[in-house]
């Protein structure tokens, strides 16, 4: 066994993946070091006001929960219809307690990092069949970047109650995603059973969430389960986590709290605002992409170049994925927009430009398994055989490039003398 491992580590792919996966846990120290500063304000008090006194007056978990569920009850009458949401507000970990609330910046790292990491591996290992160092370097890579250029890393880190409504949501929904993918190909039935009990959960939870989270859900759930019946999967079970969903999401948009709280803005047309969500998409893609991105898009070039090497999959249609891509995104603004002309908060914008960095790697790894198995053929019989051995899968030692990309990373933000390190978050915390 040990043999093998050592085998293993030798393998160049892997060494890439080990030290990608230690950046990104080394990223993760200072953001966690300084959640000991984290103290609960604004809506956690209003939130955790009753969980709080029964907790610290009677110590009955159940009587704490109760009150939570009352929360829900009279947030959903007064002023939102986000119940799951509004239950996980009511119990912040500074209701049992403010000295656990630097447990707020580990749940919702957490919350970024496992499901992007287990959808992924649905994705590049269990459907793609390609090498577990290319998933690791793939998620690695993504939720660095999604961590570390987090637009407003207060809000979706160290705040509870805007980070539990938006990043811990958004992160419940790339679980169900995963989920979702993984029902019927276990052939297990037991198995089976779990998974469609867990989608059917995270439906429920996701449904009660944020409207941006909610929105972006119902229709990839949709479009997974729908996916799976057009590909011969066609078992009405599969439709299950999307109906469970759907009622759901319809107790959460038609909530009365809703309509008063809406008395407070002025509505926008469904039509404007789904044109609008397009306008702010590309304003919003055209600061995100920065010359750090560009950098790491690069970087991901021969790997995704080698995952196309090992699966059966054509990649058709590339141009029908990126315009569905840019829709799925441009969606996430559109309830902002309807509901108040705005897209919203940062910690709004946090979890777009989290489903936006995620998309994009996965379009370049799709143009490039087009590339690979579509043009490549087509073009090779043409081009010299020295010629052919500059592509990316070509490269002699991927660990130079790989080394020489992260180099030309920390040599760009000389480009930025105002801002230097300060647009990634682990040194913004650590100078701090």
């Amino acid at each position: 066994m040990l043999k093998r491992c050592f085998k293993r580590v030798r393998d160049k792919y892997v060494q890439v993946a080990l030290v990608l996966l230690v950046l990104l846990l080394a990223a993760l120290v200072p953001l966690i070091l300084i959640g000991r500063y984290a103290h609960p304000c604004a809506d956690d008090f209003t939130y955790g006001y009753y969980t709080h006194a029964f907790w610290s007056t009677t110590h009955s978990l159940t009587q704490t929960l109760q009150w939570a569920v009352k929360q829900v009850q009279i947030t959903y009458d007064t002023w939102q219809g986000t119940f799951s949401s509004v239950f996980l507000m009511a119990l912040s970990p500074a209701i049992w307690g403010e000295q656990y609330y630097f447990w707020t910046p580990i749940i919702m790292l957490t919350m970024i990092v496992l499901p992007h990491f287990y959808f992924l591996k649905r994705i590049i290992v269990d459907l793609l069949k390609a090498p577990k160092s290319i998933w690791l370097i793939v998620s690695s890579v993504v939720c660095f970047l999604m961590i570390e250029t987090m637009f407003a890393p207060v809000e979706g880190l160290f705040w509870y109650n805007g980070a539990v409504h938006y990043v811990f949501m958004h992160g419940c929904m790339i679980l169900l995603f995963g989920v979702m993918l993984t029902i019927g190909t276990t052939g297990r039935r037991g198995k089976e059973i779990l998974l469609y009990l867990a989608a059917c959960f995270l439906a429920v939870v996701c449904g009660g969430a944020n409207y941006a989270t909610a929105l972006l859900g119902i229709l990839g759930v949709v479009l997974v389960a729908g996916g799976g019946f057009f590909l011969g999967k066609r078992s009405l079970w599969r439709v299950l986590p999307a109906a469970v969903y759907g009622v759901a999401f319809y107790k959460n948009v038609t909530a009365f709290g809703n309509t008063i709280r809406q008395s407070n803005f002025e509505k926008g047309s469904p039509l404007e605002a789904m044109l609008d969500s397009f306008a702010e998409l590309f304003r919003s893609a055209e600061s995100w992409m920065t010359l750090q991105i560009l950098l790491f898009l690069l970087l991901m070039i021969p790997f995704f170049w080698k995952m196309a090497e090992t699966t059966q999959l054509s990649f058709p249609l590339p141009l029908v994925v990126t315009a569905l891509s840019i829709c799925a995104v441009a969606c996430m603004h559109t309830p902002g927009l309807y509901a108040m002309g705005i897209v919203g908060a940062g910690r709004t914008i946090n979890i777009i430009k989290m489903w936006f960095l995620l998309l994009l790697f996965l379009n370049e790894g799709y143009w490039i398994g087009y590339a690979r198995k579509r043009l490549l053929p087509k073009v090779a019989a043409k081009l010299p055989e020295k010629l052919l051995e500059i592509f990316p899968g070509k490269l002699s030692d991927v660990r130079l490039y790989v080394a020489g990309i992260l180099f030309l990373v920390l040599v760009s933000f000389a480009v930025n003398q105002e801002r230097k390190l300060f647009d990634y978050s682990s040194y913004a915390a650590y100078v701090s």
